[in-house]
């Protein structure tokens, strides 16, 4: 891999033309204090109904598994609601992650792995922890969590998503590495009777849905959706890497089409809630990945999760109250293999592979205030992954059996946490969690990880936050499994993180927000030369936001990330991770509130890359930076109860590449260019 420059130097270093961009905006939220201080120093209710509802800040759960205000939460925090999922047209939870300050996503058009402050090593998101309705979504044989069209929630039924950075694991554990993400779905009565949705869009991309929602005079609500989605992918992808005739001269032709089924299901009585969802998605690859046959759409994926859990909540008083939960929960990889062998396509040798685990598990946790200054948590899981399969076998020309292998996993975890009220605008959070797993072959050492945070609001609207954490990992069945020998199972990931956070409103309209960070990773898990392997890094970072809201719907949110990753053992930058991010949000009202505009920009830097091929891993060409440009336009309740919405993705039709993973024989996988989606929503 090249060498970057030293850590410091490359952070002062930055592009000129990235300060010129963001200085004016600092010194638009410095002018604008003086607007600040007339609104703290004012009286409140004289304030409209309107105005109050500008300058609200909104609420979060996952942080402290409470609900408190962002600003009161011990993470740096984004929350995006439906209505913005709605004007920027995002098709799936990872075109919304995309748009988020700190975070990037990288698509080898299998799936998407989403990256972290200036970390994505492109193994299946397991050092994300992704929840839906706090439920967790990462699977149990790779520990991944899928955010493209595999995530097992259609994002029409999204109320809201929180995403919380920095370690989680003082809360839930495993994987909650660099940030946990809560999507909240709607309920019954938000949708109040039925909803019917169809689009349409490039490549004959369709989709359906189907989703009743009511709430019962006796109090059950109740939430049932359906959703179908195909779409043909791009005819023609070439790929220099196999540009002989041989292999169609770089041509993958009709091998890129993508579809799933999914269902999403709630009921809640009083205290309780049955919730469960199910999606089947299958997929062609039209990369020859794991170094297959080109051309050969054999090479195929199909994810099938799925989870059913009960969930018990009670406040038995304005002090104390009480929730627990059990679950079930089912996983299952498939994907055929071509191999050459050095024969000419079609492949002589077909091999499939399937993957299957099975998991329950229990949670609970009291919260206690005591002395209206302290908000004292305790909480308890078990979970028991008793069924973890991988099978490999041959197929072609003759059938047998190649691998074949079982695990069991076991695992649990206290902690507790306090939240304690020093003054009225001080506050001090701090906790600890205790973690013990048991795989079939061994145990790992229990792992402890604290969280501290000071959180101090000197003025109105102004907060600073100081925050030290640390978050593990465990080596997943995957990475075990698929080891030639037990004595060189990688260890535990491990990450410490400092970060301080300055929060500012400004103004009636107008948020910001300011974060340094340093996190120091040991043991990171990585696939060098087909085998899995340690090494240490760090990032040192920043992060600039800055968004406004206006009454009159006008909504616009920029941030900008600079972001330095080194590994530590060989001084070199990692791939996959772009020094530079910024990202550009405008929504705007044509027509009263039925018709809006929405533009969206991403930019990110130049990152290196890395290939494998028979001989091992190396290290490719750098892919160059890249903006993408998108546009919706929205309507809601133009004609009544319907909405409509047709989006433009890649307006400018820029042909960029993103880094490809450690798996491909290419160093960067070409993305669409110009597309487009129609879509229509009539509410019944």
């Amino acid at each position: 891999m090249n060498k970057r420059k030293p850590l410091l130097p490359a952070l002062v270093g930055s592009r000129l033309w990235l300060s010129g961009f963001f200085c004016p905006l600092l010194v638009l939220a410095f002018a604008a204090r003086a607007d600040t201080n007339t609104v703290q120093t004012g009286d409140l209710t004289t304030l409209s109904l309107q105005q109050l509802m500008q300058i609200e800040v909104p609420t979060v759960f996952s942080a402290s598994k409470f609900e408190q205000k962002a600003t009161e939460a011990p993470s740096s925090v984004t929350v995006i609601t439906s209505d913005e999922i709605k004007r920027y047209g995002w098709r799936t939870l990872s075109d919304l992650l995309a748009s988020v300050q700190g975070f990037y996503v990288t698509y080898d058009r299998n799936y998407q792995y989403l990256g972290a402050r200036g970390v994505n090593l492109g193994d299946f998101n397991s050092r994300i922890l992704v929840l839906i309705n706090g439920h967790r979504i990462n699977n149990d044989l790779n520990d991944g969590a899928a955010i493209g069209t595999a995530f097992p929630l259609d994002v029409d039924l999204i109320d809201h998503v929180e995403i919380v950075r920095g370690p989680g694991s003082v809360l839930y554990g495993n994987n909650a590495f660099f940030g946990v993400i809560n999507v909240v779905t709607r309920q019954g009565e938000q949708v109040n009777g039925a909803e019917a949705s169809g689009m349409y869009g490039s490549f004959d991309a369709y989709s359906g849905r189907v989703t009743l929602g009511r709430q019962f005079t006796n109090g059950l609500n109740v939430l049932l959706s359906g959703t179908i989605y195909h779409s043909d992918g791009p005819e023609n992808l070439f790929y220099p890497a196999y540009d002989n005739p041989s292999q169609n001269n770089g041509v993958a032709h009709n091998l890129d089409d993508d579809g799933f089924g999914s269902f999403f299901g709630t009921a809640n009585y009083k205290d309780f809630t049955l919730e469960g969802a199910f999606i089947n998605r299958e997929k062609g690859n039209p990369t020859a990945q794991y170094l297959t046959t080109f051309d050969d759409s054999r090479l195929r994926t199909v994810d099938t999760r799925g989870y059913a859990t009960l969930k018990y909540a009670h406040k038995f008083s304005d002090t104390l109250d009480v929730s627990a939960d059990v679950y079930y929960d089912q996983s299952d990889f498939q994907i055929g293999y071509p191999e050459p062998f050095g024969s000419p396509a079609p492949a002589p040798f077909f091999y499939q592979e399937q993957e299957t685990g099975e998991w329950v598990g229990s949670e609970a946790q009291v919260n206690k205030k005591i002395w209206d200054r302290h908000l004292f948590s305790v909480g308890a899981e078990y979970r028991n992954d008793f069924s973890q399969e991988d099978h490999l076998f041959q197929v072609e020309p003759s059938a047998g059996d190649v691998r074949d292998v079982h695990g069991r996993r076991q695992n649990f975890g206290v902690f507790a946490q306090d939240d304690f009220a020093v003054m009225t605008n001080l506050h001090v959070n701090a906790g600890v969690r205790y973690d013990q797993y048991y795989d079939r072959y061994d145990s790992f050492a229990p792992s402890w990880n604290p969280r501290a945070a000071v959180i101090y609001e000197p003025f109105s609207q102004s907060t600073f936050k100081f925050i030290y954490g640390t978050a593990f990992r465990d080596p997943s069945f995957y990475e075990l499994s698929e080891l030639a020998t037990l004595n060189n199972k990688p260890s535990p990931e491990k990450i410490t993180t400092y970060e301080v956070d300055y929060e500012q409103g400004i103004g009636l309209h107008w948020r910001s927000s300011l974060s340094a960070f340093y996190n120091h990773m040991n043991d990171l898990i990585d696939i060098q030369n087909g085998s899995f392997t340690n090494f240490n890094a760090n990032t040192l970072g920043t992060e600039l936001a800055l968004e406004g809201i206006w009454v009159y719907g006008i909504r616009t949110r920029i941030s900008y990330s600079l972001q330095h990753t080194e590994d530590r053992d060989t001084g070199s930058g990692l791939s996959d991770s772009p020094t530079h991010l910024v990202k550009a949000n405008l929504s705007v009202p044509l027509w009263q509130d039925k018709i809006f505009a929405g533009l969206e920009l991403q930019y990110l830097s130049s990152s290196h890359t890395i290939y494998s091929d028979t001989t091992g891993t190396h290290a490719g060409t750098d892919a160059p930076d890249f903006a993408v440009v998108n546009f919706t336009l929205y309507s809601h309740n133009l004609v009544k109860n319907l909405d409509a919405s047709a989006s433009i993705y890649n307006l400018l039709d820029n042909r960029y590449e993103e880094p490809a993973t450690r798996f491909h024989l290419q160093n960067v996988i070409p993305q669409d260019g110009l597309t487009f989606r129609v879509k229509l929503t009539y509410h019944f």
